[in-house]
């Protein structure tokens, strides 16, 4: 075999790397979610149409709960939620929390209403 003939071989490698489809470093679930280091909460923006249809996204730390009703808004809904789901958890302690539902508000008069205990809204 020639020298030579290893070169495409390196071109494809090289450009498979740079492409990113190599296989990429292992990710934990708290990664790909975002989730706070510290708790392990992942806050969660849920649109509602009641009594039709509900919806929950797991969304990133940066989102307020303004960024939630846009969504839930844009999805159609009347009302939305703000809630969290928790890794980290004490024995007997809930690993979900959910803030009371809110109408979507076309105003400033908008609040929000986040859950308890709350992972950042």
């Amino acid at each position: 075999m020639s020298r030579h003939a290893l070169i495409p071989g390196r071109a494809i490698l090289a450009a498979i790397l740079l492409l990113g489809l190599a296989p990429s470093a292992a990710q934990s679930p708290g990664d790909a979610l975002n989730a706070d280091d510290g708790t392990g909460a992942v806050k969660v923006c849920s649109p509602v149409a009641m009594p039709r249809w509900r919806s929950m996204t797991p969304v990133p730390k940066t989102w307020t709960f303004l960024d939630c009703m846009g969504f839930a808004g844009e999805m159609g809904a009347t009302h939305f939620q703000l809630g969290c789901l928790f890794a980290n958890v004490t024995p007997h302690a809930q690993k979900y929390a959910w803030g009371a539902m809110v109408p979507i508000e076309k105003s400033a008069m908008a609040k929000a209403q986040p859950p308890i205990p709350n992972c950042g809204w």
